[in-house]
Formats: structure tokens, C-alpha cells, sequence
């Protein structure tokens, strides 16, 4: 069976949007009820009008009125227009262009080529493009030499390493390498939520956190191509 190409099986024009009423919009609103958190970081914003707005509405319905939301974004002319929606929505959102994780670790052309295309991880499973342009379109997403790296390290830092909440949302090449490289920084409890686990962005990152004693999960979802949100909780020393 190999992959399914996720804009051949969608009927919607623009899978970048999530709905105020989707089942990830509710999930979020009311997890911010209950744990109110103040430090939260997402990672792929895109133009700030899917998750981005999602998790900094529910933030404003909440009354967290002192929480510092960073959301990662490489792409310079996709950053620019996330703040634009974001401001014009009232939202107070920090929107930091660069990649998210140090430069070493981004995934070469030949290496996404080889387990994107070559391979098939999981039948079924989503994916972005099309066989023949996928290790392309793929590279090219995160082929920005010029921005700075390492923002999630320095978001992560500037919370002692003690986000409340955590949103992996990067390109669909990104996912497993984001989430290997968070989770052994984290240092206290937090929430964690993987968009696209039905998806070659975040099948691996789920499976190892269905196995990871540390993780409780809240909700595992097939709304779209999957998300899920899990407690972490560090083992002591």
C-alpha cells in the first residue's frame, strides 16, 4: 500500500486550518482551563491561523493573562505574515523566525530521500508530497542558511528547560527530529502535543511515547491526520 499523499485524501482547500470547533481546538481550551499554563512554545507556525491562533485563543479564554507564548517559524515570508494575523486578531504571540533545532541535526537532501521516499516507514501512513518531488519540496522547507538555530534550545533555556506546554509542529520531515531532540532537555512536568501522528511527521515521535514511562496520555485523536496531548513527567534522580 505505501504512503497516502495527504492532499489527494483531504477534501478540505487548506489543511493548514484548525477550526475553533475542531476536536484539537476543544482538547486545548480545555486543558488551558485546568492547568493554566504560563510557558508554552509551539514549533511551526506557518501564517499563525491554525494551531497557532488555536492555542493562543484558548490562553485568552483561559485568563492567562502572564503567559509567554513562542512560536517557531524558518520560513522568513511565512513568519511575516503570522504576526500580521496574529496581530490583527488581537493575539499576543512572540513569533521567532529560525529552525527550531541546532543546524546539525536538519535532515540532508539525501538523507530525506532515504527515509521519505525510499522507505516506507508505516503502510498508510500521510505524507506531503509526491513521490518523485517529495525529498525536494521537503529540503527546501527548511533550506534557510541564513536564520538563526537552535530556537527551541533557546526558548527551553530561557524557561529553565520547564515549558508548561508544548506544541511539535514543524514540516512533515521534522517531526521525529524535533521530538528526540526536546524530550531528553526537558527537566519538570509539562504537556506535550504531537500534530500528525497518523502522519510520517509524528508516527515514530507517538509510538516512542506510547513506550515512554514518563508520558501519560490525555487524548490520542484521527481528527485529520492525527494529534495527540501527553503529561511528561521526568523520572527523579
Amino acid at each position: 500500500m505505501g504512503y497516502q499523499i495527504a492532499g489527494r485524501v483531504s477534501s478540505k482547500k487548506d489543511l493548514t486550518v484548525v477550526g475553533p470547533e475542531s476536536h484539537f481546538a476543544r482538547c486545548i481550551r480545555q486543558l488551558f482551563l485546568d492547568a493554566r499554563p504560563r510557558r508554552v512554545i509551539e514549533t511551526g507556525t506557518y501564517h499563525g491561523i491554525g494551531t497557532t491562533a488555536v492555542i493562543a485563543a484558548a490562553l485568552k479564554e483561559a485568563g492567562v493573562d502572564d503567559a509567554i507564548f513562542h512560536s517557531i517559524e524558518i520560513n522568513p515570508d511565512h513568519c511575516r505574515k503570522a504576526v500580521a494575523n496574529l496581530t490583527r486578531r488581537g493575539y499576543a504571540v512572540n513569533v521567532i523566525n529560525g529552525l527550531s533545532v541546532p543546524r546539525g541535526l536538519l535532515p540532508s537532501a539525501p538523507e530525506i530521500a532515504e527515509h521519505y521516499v525510499r522507505r516506507v516507514e508505516a503502510d498508510g501512513l500521510f505524507v506531503d508530497h509526491e513521490e518523485a518531488d517529495r525529498a525536494r519540496l521537503y529540503f527546501r522547507e527548511t533550506d534557510f542558511p541564513d536564520v538563526p538555530d537552535d530556537v527551541l534550545g533557546t526558548c527551553l533555556r530561557e524557561f529553565d528547560d520547564r515549558p508548561d506546554f508544548v506544541l511539535l509542529d514543524s514540516g512533515g520531515h521534522m517531526g521525529y527530529v524535533e521530538f528526540s531532540y526536546l524530550v531528553p532537555l526537558l527537566r519538570g512536568p509539562c504537556y506535550l502535543a504531537l500534530d500528525d501522528i497518523y502522519h510520517v511527521k509524528h508516527h515514530r515521535s507517538f509510538r516512542e511515547l506510547q513506550a515512554d514511562p514518563r508520558f501519560e496520555l490525555v487524548v490520542a485523536s484521527e481528527e485529520k491526520f492525527g494529534f495527540c496531548i501527553a503529561r511528561f513527567t521526568p523520572m527523579p534522580r
